[in-house]
């Protein structure tokens, strides 16, 4: 928990230093320093679609309001409407990009400039 609470900080912070397109771009690239094995940055956007996904870059463009888990929990709409700037823990299971299991999963997710900035860690 804390690497992803400590992922999701630097990554607001190369948001505040490098702009939103640059950013995204670093959190998606496996050697960009956003993505640590089965940790990764994704973003929402003001619109609440993802804007940065470094587990899977081909959510980009998905609504937050569409992601469901395996157990139709709205973990999307919960990013949205549960984050905050100081950062709040959303639970829900998801497809572990290593073992390729549905796992239970928590996400750390902090509001920032109309941005949503999350990092996940699977649970055993």
């Amino acid at each position: 928990p804390e690497q992803a609470q400590a992922l999701v900080a630097r990554a607001v912070a190369e948001f505040d230093r490098a702009g939103p397109e640059t950013a995204f771009g670093e959190f998606e690239d496996p050697a960009g320093g956003f993505v640590q094995g089965d940790l990764y940055v994704f973003v929402f956007g003001p619109d609440r679609n993802i804007v940065a996904h470094g587990g899977d870059p081909s959510l980009v463009g998905t609504p937050a309001d569409s992601l469901r888990d395996v157990d139709g929990a709205a973990f999307g709409t919960r990013f949205m409407n549960e984050s905050t700037q100081r950062g709040s823990w959303v639970d829900y299971k998801w497809r572990d990009p290593v073992s390729g299991k549905v796992l239970p999963k928590s996400s750390w997710v902090v509001r920032h400039d109309g941005y949503v900035f999350g990092v996940g860690v699977y649970r055993p």
